[in-house]
């Protein structure tokens, strides 16, 4: 069965291996499109292309950060590294804040100890094929785990989503009831207007009925209600077809929108108005639902 995937999501997979951590951190945001950002230690940054091509099998759209780190879990002290060139300049610098405060001091460790970043955190990455396959696998597995929980993320928002459609598909039947009656209440309403406006005896009366119904014509929404029926079966089996799909039903949407604008324009019943204005209520939750759907 085919899913529906939210457009957001995270995930987070941390594996270890040889005394070492390696943790891939995946989420997501709303894009129209699909964004991707990769954040590698720098020993690692060969891998970038590779990951957003996996990324790219998995994720059709939005906006989405990967970041991989890579910790030794063993000592960290034999990474520490003394910045002999750093370690001279601060002591050349001291020097000569010394001589300009005629200071009569001797500058010892402790002076040169106030400057971090005379040290600094080296950690060796050996790039080899094991590595590759373990970041790899890594991956695939946030992206996976991700991918679920977007589906079940999805899975809510298509409930939602199906309440809405029955209630646009309800009301949109009860509006194809009264649209059958809506032509005929306006040449009426319009001939009774005319007649007392003038003399009956002087009125053409078969000329008088054409032009009453051609304006009476233009009130007929069955088309509309014909083509909104056909939108609300498109959006259902779209729907059911799983992501991606987006994009595809925003355009549903948009023209579902252009068909109760219509009905709302031609239409002179209440009781068609009002179920119009109920539809495009709907329409609009709908609308903000999409976005958040692949």
């Amino acid at each position: 069965m085919y899913k529906i995937r939210s457009m957001t999501g995270f995930a987070n997979v941390q594996t270890q291996f040889d005394n070492n951590e390696l943790i891939c951190e995946i989420r997501s945001l709303n894009s129209r499109y699909l964004e991707i950002s990769v954040k590698l230690p720098k020993p690692l940054i060969d891998l970038e292309n590779h990951i957003r091509d996996l990324i790219r099998q998995h994720i059709t759209r939005g906006k989405v950060f990967c970041n991989i780190n890579f910790t030794s879990l063993s000592s960290e002290l034999q990474n520490l590294k003394i910045n002999p060139g750093t370690v001279q300049i601060y002591k050349n610098l001291l020097e000569q804040i010394k001589n300009a405060a005629n200071l009569d001091t001797t500058i010892s460790l402790d002076h040169l100890l106030f400057f971090k970043d005379i040290i600094s955190f080296e950690e060796e990455i050996l790039i080899d094929e094991e590595l590759n396959q373990k970041i790899k696998k890594t991956v695939l597995k946030a992206l996976q785990l991700f991918n679920r929980m977007r589906e079940e993320e999805g899975e809510n928002l298509t409930k939602d989503i199906q309440i809405r459609l029955d209630k646009i598909n309800a009301l949109t039947n009860e509006i194809s009831e009264y649209a059958h009656q809506n032509p005929r209440i306006e040449f009426e309403k319009l001939y009774k207007r005319l007649l007392s406006l003038i003399e009956e005896e002087k009125t053409n009366k078969e000329r008088l009925e054409q032009e009453l119904a051609i304006i009476s014509d233009r009130v007929d929404i069955t088309e509309e209600v014909v083509r909104m029926k056909s939108h609300l079966q498109l959006f259902q089996e779209n729907l059911a077809k799983g992501s991606p799909i987006g994009k595809k039903l925003n355009f549903i949407l948009q023209e579902m929108h252009r068909e109760t604008n219509t009905m709302s324009n031609k239409s002179t019943m209440v009781e068609i108005s009002h179920r119009v204005v109920a539809i495009k209520e709907e329409i609009e939750k709908l609308r903000e639902q999409i976005q958040n759907i692949e």
